[in-house]
């Protein structure tokens, strides 16, 4: 974000039209009637693929209080079966970039520092000084924490409970950033219902990151997670220089907007009337209209 927001001021200076997408702090939604065990093997993949280095990563897990333990067991054992590693058998890599793992070190001790309780992974003091972190499961996390507020970009997955739905879409929308989010349910009205309230340049239903992969969707973010977007048909013009071209056939001699104005304002407040009116009085516009061309 701190990179992009140099370049956007640079571009600013020279009025160069720029697309940034500037990473994030995704969430995710499980309802109580979700296909649980699906959401918990989702929410799993979504947050260590590529050790939680991807823009679109879940980093925030908001789970409907009623099925909060049994979904969190099912957050536990899917995430105790990955495998950690460099072959090709591996599910979790490592971290690529030194400072990041520091910084993720230090918002996993901040959070334990305030009461957080660690489900999976090792204490940060017990960290080696390889690039490899275990894929951890954070509960009872303090909202105020850079864990739950900043980008993480690294395998962390916060879990919060909820209790309403007005409540799951305020704490979702409570961040800064606004890249990708996704909500799972088996009532697709509640989903599209709670899709729309969510501040995020794109939400997924029953599935995770994949809006992405769709090239026909413009993909970008809200809020600090950028402006402009990429992929379908916003991504090719975004990059242009659009042209508006009118052209008249020059038969006549003046246009009613033209001067002189004289006599003319009557006509025209009823012509707009009946353009603008709730019921458009298509008879009293052209007649106007005629009027106005013969003045």
């Amino acid at each position: 974000m701190k990179t992009g927001k140099i370049i956007q001021k640079i571009a600013a200076d020279r009025l160069i039209p720029t697309t940034l997408e500037l990473g994030g702090k995704d969430p995710i939604i499980v309802f109580s009637d979700a296909n649980l065990r699906r959401a918990a093997r989702g929410a799993v993949w979504a947050a260590f693929t590529n050790a939680g280095q991807v823009c679109m990563s879940a980093e925030r897990l908001y789970v409907e209080r009623r099925v909060y333990d049994s979904f969190l067991n099912l957050l536990i054992e899917e995430t105790e079966k990955l495998v950690q590693g460099s072959d090709i058998h591996s599910d979790v890599g490592a971290m690529t970039f030194t400072n990041q793992k520091e910084i993720v070190k230090r918002q996993v001790a901040e959070a334990l520092e305030k009461g957080a309780e660690l489900k999976t992974g090792k204490l940060p003091e017990r960290w080696d000084d390889s690039m490899f972190i275990d894929p951890m499961i954070i509960t009872n996390v303090d909202p105020e924490t850079e864990l739950v507020c900043e980008e993480t970009f690294g395998p962390i997955l916060p879990v919060i409970p909820f209790d309403t739905e007005e409540e799951a879409i305020r704490l979702a929308n409570g961040s800064k950033y606004g890249l990708n989010a996704s909500v799972w349910t088996s009532d697709l009205q509640r989903a599209r219902r709670v899709a729309a309230k969510l501040v995020s340049g794109a939400v997924n239903i029953n599935d995770v990151i994949v809006s992405v992969a769709n090239h026909h969707l413009p993909f970008g973010g809200t809020k600090e997670s950028g402006i402009g977007r990429y992929h379908g048909a916003q991504g090719l013009t975004i990059f242009c220089h659009e042209k508006a071209i009118v052209v008249d056939r020059g038969k006549r001699e003046r246009e009613i907007q033209w001067y002189p104005y004289k006599g003319k304002y009557p006509e025209f407040s009823r012509m707009f009337r009946s353009y603008f009116s709730e019921r458009k009085n298509w008879l009293s516009f052209l007649k106007s209209y005629w009027h106005l061309l013969r003045k």
